[in-house]
């Protein structure tokens, strides 16, 4: 995966320096933007991108235009264009606009084309991210298998068997408080959709991947994973389900 450099690069082919956009060439009236101020604004969107994808949090349209584009705002999409050009380029990452119209993720399309061996299918930046993918991954995994949806009390014993006791007052040696990472961080994420069951009494959470998760991960790729750890010459194809629609998405993609 490759390091995550702040634009700096001031060669013809890709953006110079991040600078204020008040600073941009006027001598277009507004009506047009050059080519030029065009590669400043995308490099400066490029580097608040790397910096907001640290808390995966989706970036908003409005912020975006408040916090870089300021007076060029009308300019939005051509300049997004060519920021997702120099993400995807540069950096093997791309921006998607999520269904929630005018929020903005970054998804590595490197982890997604090139997976080898490694059983972590959410690249880490670091090693402290290791065991919180491992444990995004194991959750995703585990809605998967369960359908696609998992209910609260099943959600509940699966996590157990993982060495996570989300009902306890005690914060886990190594993720903390993890009823508020699952139930707040990885929503924020977009990497799970809790919604609560009013149908059943008491009402209770259904967990379903979040639109990240969708974007970021295959279905292929988690069936594989748990795959190797059943062992056995376990194949993806012996999970008939779960295969349907491994298939059915790889049609529709």
């Amino acid at each position: 995966m490759p390091r995550r450099r702040i634009v700096e690069d001031s060669s013809d082919e890709e953006p110079s320096q991040s600078q204020p956009a008040s600073q941009l060439s006027q001598s277009q009236g507004g009506g047009e933007i050059s080519d030029q101020d065009k590669k400043v604004l995308a490099g400066n969107v490029c580097n608040y991108f790397l910096v907001s994808d640290c808390k995966k949090i989706p970036a908003k349209r409005s912020d975006i235009v408040k916090s870089v584009l300021k007076d060029h705002g009308r300019h939005f999409k051509e300049v997004m264009a060519e920021a997702n050009r120099i993400m995807e380029r540069v950096y093997g990452y791309k921006v998607v606009e999520l269904e929630k119209k005018n929020q903005f993720i970054m998804i590595n399309t490197l982890m997604m084309n090139n997976q080898d061996d490694d059983d972590l299918l959410l690249a880490p930046t670091s090693n402290s991210e290791v065991a919180n993918i491992g444990l995004v991954t194991a959750i995703l995994a585990g809605i998967f298998m369960s359908g696609q949806v998992m209910q609260e009390g099943p959600m509940r014993e699966y996590l157990k068997k993982l060495g996570i006791d989300i009902d306890s007052r005690e914060e886990h040696p190594t993720f903390g408080n993890v009823t508020r990472y699952i139930h707040q961080d990885l929503v924020r994420q977009q990497y799970l959709q809790i919604t609560l069951n009013k149908d059943v009494e008491p009402p209770s959470n259904e967990y379903r991947w979040g639109e990240r998760a969708h974007k970021e991960l295959s279905k292929k790729d988690i069936l594989e994973l748990v795959c190797k750890v059943y062992g056995n010459q376990t194949r993806p194809e012996d999970w008939v389900a779960q295969w349907k629609i491994v298939k059915k998405e790889e049609k529709e993609s």
